[in-house]
């Protein structure tokens, strides 16, 4: 302990100074690097209360007129970005709903830039404008066409 006190006893205070407002501020820096990107500010969801939509999410985007929304949330993510998310169980068949969508995109100003259709219970759309991102995703089971589409706004 005397060889590490004499150490630091012999080094100049200005150095003593630097050093510790060196330690002081990369502390600082990993406290504040946790807090904006660590687990503490990690994204959440924000449900809507059964059979609704969460505020912000576009009602235009449900195409199916006989939809019951089973689920609708937002995850806030830094920069004001926000996602909307909204899930239903939908009687239309899944090439009609499918056709509807990318007719909805084609004349509404969205850009259909992925879609998929090649596997035989599902389909799904990216669409894209300047303002805004939407996914839909659709799948075909036994319980009926499951429909989940999600919208950020850029």
């Amino acid at each position: 302990m005397n060889k590490i006190k004499a150490w630091w006893m012999g080094i100049a205070y200005k150095k003593r100074v630097a050093i510790i407002s060196a330690v002081v501020i990369i502390v600082v820096l990993a406290l504040i690097w946790w807090l904006v990107w660590g687990e503490y500010n990690a994204p959440r969801a924000a449900f809507a209360p059964s059979g609704q939509l969460v505020s912000g999410f576009p009602k235009e985007l449900i195409l199916d007129q006989t939809a019951l929304i089973s689920k609708s949330y937002t995850i806030g993510y830094a920069y004001n970005l926000n996602q909307y998310t909204a899930s239903w169980t939908s009687s239309s068949s899944l090439d009609g709903l499918y056709d509807q969508y990318i007719g909805y995109f084609a004349s509404h100003g969205w850009t259909v830039t992925n879609s998929s259709t090649n596997i035989a219970a599902f389909r799904g759309i990216y669409a894209v404008t300047s303002t805004a991102d939407t996914n839909v995703v659709m799948t075909s089971g036994q319980q009926g066409l499951k429909v989940t589409v999600s919208y950020v706004k850029k």
